[in-house]
């Protein structure tokens, strides 16, 4: 076949020109270290790869969402931890104060040191993490929780928001506990009800009971029978002594003066104590048996308990509680028989609150060992597919090396018989 000199020229500046492009790929593989650069390096394992990065991508924003609920956590677990061993020097005090030897100036000491106490504590409540966010302000993180009061009540600014962060594709993590779940709604450690002792007789320190009846629960064991519709809460029990016997018995009135227990319409008889005595420590029920309550201690006659709803206590009152304890007057034995009924209550109230506080740290503590592991799972995840896609990207650098060698062997190879070839003329043989 004839072959003109364009065609000749042609062909071989082809082949030189596609050999150089071979030669030019191997060498940006190598100085990219990628096997796959661009989809027509293999379209098949392109795909492969974007869904790996992808993959990485999101398992990396997983585990910077671990890093920022580590954080929360830690900075709630650090203020829960000093909030619960400042609890244990108030118990410690208000144990120190409960002692009939100390004189009143001794009681305002350890007074003034719980109030110190109290400062500490609402310190504790106002925690901010490591961006300046308040801790236990709910969503409202940029707002104080928790103010003082000038009569020294403590209120609550934020709200019960809890904030949910994702560590993986089904693992959610609350990076946060409000305020109002920590510090506030406490549960009340008679259970449903606050009971209010008195007035039998008036002290210094106002109405109380001469006696030493002391309510040790108060639940609503049955809400389905609970009717306050037909017994209004607060309900009262009062004790009567028979004048014959003197033994004591009691009644239960409620909020509109019905009696509830016994069920039987005023006037109530002398009898009482015979038809409804007082035992202490017998669980009484009223309202459709959705009620029990426990008293023990010794009544006198005209001695009156009410029992009002109350599901929880904070923190900050129960403290405030124990300083005005301390500072009481105890002037007359009925007034030094009341204050040892409160104090029973008060010492209840801390440790339903160091219970809770430390339920809520366990929980913490919980929650920062599930984003621990899950970060160590994410981890694992990413070197997986890391690992995957280095497979399938990355250039094996001695059998690219090898290729580029043949590759440029070639190309020389095509060059220097071109230039062999193009300098063949049939006068050369004439």
């Amino acid at each position: 076949m004839r072959v003109s000199t364009f065609q000749f020229y042609q062909s071989n500046t082809n082949n030189i020109l596609d050999k150089q492009s071979r030669v030019n790929d191997q060498i940006i593989h190598l100085s990219e270290g990628k096997r796959v650069i661009v989809g027509s390096d293999d379209s098949v394992a392109t795909n492969s790869i974007l869904n790996y990065k992808q993959e990485i991508r999101v398992t990396d924003q997983y585990q910077r969402n671990g890093d920022f609920a580590e954080s929360r956590l830690r900075a709630e677990e650090t203020a829960l931890g000093s909030a619960e061993t400042v609890l244990l020097r108030i118990k410690e005090l208000t144990l120190q104060g409960n002692n009939g030897a100390l004189g009143a100036e001794e009681r305002d000491a350890i007074a003034q040191e719980l109030e110190a106490r109290l400062e500490e504590l609402l310190s504790l409540s106002n925690t901010k993490d490591e961006g300046g966010n308040y801790v236990f302000a709910g969503f409202q993180t940029s707002i104080k929780p928790f103010e003082q009061q000038p009569d020294s009540s403590v209120i609550y600014n934020g709200d019960q928001g809890q904030r949910e962060t994702n560590l993986g594709p089904s693992v959610t993590i609350t990076t946060n506990d409000s305020g109002q779940d920590v510090f506030v709604e406490i549960p009340n450690s008679v259970g449903h009800f606050r009971p209010e002792y008195g007035p039998n007789t008036t002290g210094l320190y106002g109405p109380i009971n001469a006696g030493k009846a002391f309510v040790d629960s108060a639940t609503i064991v049955d809400p389905s029978q609970y009717d306050t519709a037909a017994f209004p809460p607060p309900y009262t029990i009062s004790f009567q002594e028979d004048p014959v016997t003197l033994e004591m018995g009691y009644y239960v009135t409620d909020s509109s003066g019905a009696y509830i227990e016994p069920a039987q319409p005023a006037p109530i008889p002398p009898a009482l104590a015979v038809t409804n005595p007082y035992v202490p420590g017998e669980k009484i029920s009223i309202v459709n048996d959705s009620v029990e309550f426990i008293l023990t201690g010794d009544p006198v006659d005209g001695d009156v308990i009410e029992l009002g709803e109350q599901d929880s206590k904070d923190v900050f009152e129960t403290v405030n509680e124990v300083i005005d304890w301390l500072r009481s007057p105890r002037g007359t034995d009925e007034q030094r028989n009341q204050l040892q009924v409160d104090i029973g209550h008060l010492i209840e109230d801390l440790d339903s609150s160091f219970n809770h506080i430390t339920a809520i740290h366990a929980s913490v503590g919980s929650r920062l060992q599930v984003v621990d592991s899950q970060n160590s799972i994410n981890q694992d995840y990413v070197l997986t597919i890391e690992t995957a896609r280095i497979q399938l990207e990355d250039l094996d650098i001695a059998e690219a090396t090898t290729e580029f060698k043949r590759q440029e062997i070639a190309l020389q190879a095509a060059q220097a018989s071109f230039a062999q070839l193009q300098n063949l003329t049939l006068f050369q043989y004439i």
